[in-house]
């Protein structure tokens, strides 16, 4: 998740009335990831969700601190955890996963219904395998038809979040590209949807 992500889902999460849910966050990484690499997962997005009495479940297949359910996503099934949840985060993900229409499927069957999922994935970015990237990079009307087979999704918020930060940008690149790319920006498309009935 990149700073301008978690700036959009606090932003976002501030006009809800969200307390004393169940949240689950997908593909979270551990505890010294989401305070220390970047603690600005934890600041803008985990700490007002507690303040408001929120439980919040954390999903990775990195058994450490800070991680409540151990799965690999890719071999999980509908019967992998039983509690449903009232939001569910699952950031940056989907362009590491193989099978997309599957992962949407359980991501789906977490929910409560009424319940929120907060989903994000980058539509121009750099390569980065976490193990794998498939490059998966959809433009916001292919990223919400993912979810269409799924229940009925209401888009209640949906955003392009524009990364200007040209030093981290161009860092990313090798210096033979920079000269060819100072127009381009990464984006990343950001989707908070309500399963209704």
């Amino acid at each position: 998740m990149v700073k301008e992500e978690a700036v959009w889902i606090k932003s976002v999460l501030g006009k809800l009335d969200i307390k004393n849910m169940d949240v689950l966050d997908v593909g979270s990484s551990t505890k010294a990831f989401r305070t220390k690499i970047q603690p600005y997962i934890d600041e803008y997005v985990f700490a007002p969700l507690r303040k408001m009495n929120n439980k919040i479940f954390h999903l990775d297949k990195k058994k450490d601190e800070g991680v409540d359910y151990v799965f690999d996503i890719n071999q999980m099934n509908s019967d992998s955890i039983a509690q449903k949840f009232d939001l569910v985060f699952c950031c940056s993900v989907l362009e590491h996963v193989d099978d997309r229409n599957k992962i949407c499927g359980l991501l789906s069957g977490f929910l409560k219904e009424r319940g929120y999922l907060l989903v994000t994935v980058p539509e121009v970015y750099r390569y980065h395998p976490d193990p794998i990237d498939t490059m998966f990079r959809p433009r916001m009307n292919q990223f919400i038809s993912l979810f269409a087979e799924f229940g009925n999704f209401e888009v209640i918020e949906k955003k392009v979040v524009i990364i200007n930060d040209k030093q981290r940008y161009t860092k990313a690149i090798s210096e033979k590209l920079r000269y060819n790319l100072p127009f381009l920006r990464w984006r990343i498309n950001c989707l908070l949807l309500r399963k209704n009935k």
